[in-house]
């Protein structure tokens, strides 16, 4: 039988052993496990000081380079586009220093250009009103679906855009014959030149609120663009204003169809759950357009806004099917080098 005195030595031996646990913790375990601790913590913070000290040279190293690139974009890109005409088009919604850099570039390759044609949100026809009035400026039924609706306006601006041999057809020309006094008939040949070509559908989309051009401080408008034969430059990126989103394949095919050469450039926004590099452009366009096109996923940075003024270099030259940038499935960051 147990006893009251066997649970008062039960108690008391677990006092004591608690007592006595607490005695050797705060000598021994204190004077050797602690200080155990305390050297590893030392280390660790003698290690996160190198880390620290390694990142700022390594951040210095990049500032340098980029310092480099954004110092020697212009004379890559000198030269390069003398004399060609350019349509830059770009998305409401990303970042307007990155495109108005690219349009700057365009004009130092010697591109000439009117400035930066904005796609506006009425472009994307979430209203009513908005697909009444486009129906009015096409002369079509604005009950018909958006995608046949872009795809006239833009089959219709890529034509007005064109040469204007090809849409005007060649100078025509008048012989007649004279006599002089003698008798002798001399020919006589008068040349009737093209009407200028207008750029009556850009003006009309300007003036609806469709499309918007910033100028860049220049005196050139849409007008300059007609019968301009250029070469097409889209950019976009995963900000683009979601209504427009689905009409920019139209917008690119148009360009193809036309056959215009087309560079389309992504400016990628690093973000939590945002898509990854490329990921928008392969998103977007089939892989039938992105065939036919280049594409440039790095307009974000300088050596990717390089690379759309040489993609549309290269793309005057014929060079389709090509991906320049950092994403997946990129054949390089740059166009291969050739003489200017």
């Amino acid at each position: 039988m147990i006893s009251f005195r066997f649970h008062v030595v039960s108690i008391t031996a677990i006092f004591l052993a608690i007592a006595i646990g607490v005695v050797v913790g705060s000598t021994y375990v204190d004077g050797a496990v602690v200080d155990g601790l305390r050297n590893r913590i030392n280390t660790v913070e003698d290690n996160l000081d190198d880390r620290r000290a390694e990142n700022d040279r390594l951040e210095g190293e990049l500032g340098s380079v980029h310092t480099y690139v954004e110092g020697s974009d212009e004379f890559a890109v000198t030269d390069r586009l003398t004399d060609v005409p350019v349509l830059l088009i770009a998305t409401r919604g990303i970042d307007e220093g990155s495109v108005e850099q690219i349009a700057l570039l365009s004009r130092r390759a010697g591109g000439t250009m009117p400035g930066v044609v904005w796609l506006e949100p009425r472009f994307g026809l979430q209203g009513d009103d908005d697909r009444a009035l486009l129906g009015e400026i096409l002369d079509a039924d604005a009950d018909e679906a958006a995608e046949d609706l872009w795809s006239t306006a833009w089959l219709g601006v890529v034509d007005e855009v064109r040469d204007d041999e090809v849409n005007e057809g060649p100078e025509s020309t008048t012989t007649t014959t004279t006599t002089l006094p003698d008798g002798t008939t001399v020919p006589e040949t008068t040349t009737t030149e093209r009407p200028a070509p207008e750029a009556v559908l850009l003006g009309a989309l300007e003036d609806g609120g469709f499309l918007s051009i910033d100028t860049l401080d220049d005196a050139s408008t849409l007008a300059d663009l007609a019968g301009a034969d250029p070469s097409m430059l889209l950019v976009t990126g995963s900000r683009a204003r979601e209504e427009l989103r689905p009409m920019l394949p139209t917008v690119v095919n148009a360009g193809v169809r036309g056959g215009l050469p087309v560079v389309v450039a992504d400016v990628y926004v690093e973000a939590p759950e945002a898509p990854g590099r490329g990921e928008v452009l392969a998103e977007l366009l089939s892989r039938e357009l992105r065939d036919a096109i280049v594409l440039v996923d790095a307009a974000d940075r300088p050596e990717g806004r390089v690379a759309s003024v040489l993609a549309l270099d290269a793309a005057v030259d014929g060079l389709i099917g090509v991906h320049f940038g950092y994403g997946d499935g990129a054949d390089g960051v740059l166009p291969e080098w050739t003489p200017p």
